[in-house]
């Protein structure tokens, strides 16, 4: 009896295998035949789920995104500036593996930032985060915790670049945690003090 393959499993195991070799060698140096011998697979093998190595990458980015929705989206709005604050802090503490993808992103997706299709795409998500945190802002000011002059809109977006930019330190610059820990702590408490209502 042939052997069932859970098809998302698959392609998820190749991209971990694709991130471990791309991190590793760095994306135009690695080939398909990396990607394959890392994920314990054969070439033939590896094409049936992805076509090319820019396919790889597309659905690394894709699901990078993905995982940065679950993480930055959260649902509930919070109960005071702390908690809000508390919430952004853990946004922006990125696990390490996903700090060495910033590199590999810029790697591969660097010249793409030329194409308008993909900065839209990027542009799109920091949008919705701004919007995210714009909302978050607007119920603190309801309930008294952020001053009522504060503008949530602008604010939104200034901590969605604040978490990009703190990401973005931490991987490109491979900045120790504890060193990121405290850059972390630092901002949000120069936040805090000019939004107390």
């Amino acid at each position: 009896m042939p052997k069932i393959v859970d098809r998302e499993e698959m392609q998820h195991g190749i991209l971990d295998a694709a991130m471990k070799v791309y991190a590793k060698r760095g994306y135009h140096a690695a080939t398909i035949a990396d990607v394959a011998k890392e994920a314990g697979l054969g070439k033939g093998t590896l094409y049936l789920y992805f076509k090319n190595k820019e396919a790889i990458a597309l659905a690394m980015v894709d699901r990078h995104f993905k995982g940065m929705e679950g993480r930055f989206f959260q649902e509930q709005m919070p109960d005071s500036l702390d908690t809000f604050a508390a919430n952004l802090s853990e946004t922006m503490n990125i696990p390490d593996e996903h700090a060495r993808f910033v590199r590999v992103f810029f790697e591969v997706f660097g010249p793409s930032f030329a194409s308008d299709a993909f900065s839209a795409r990027v542009a799109d998500f920091f949008e919705q985060l701004g919007d995210h945190y714009a909302g978050h802002i607007r119920h603190l000011q309801a309930i008294g915790q952020i001053r009522d002059d504060a503008d949530a809109q602008k604010l939104g977006r200034v901590f969605a670049s604040l978490i990009d930019g703190m990401i973005l330190h931490k991987g490109l610059f491979s900045i120790p945690s504890e060193r990121h820990d405290a850059l972390r702590r630092e901002a949000l408490e120069m936040f805090v003090r000019g939004l107390v209502a």
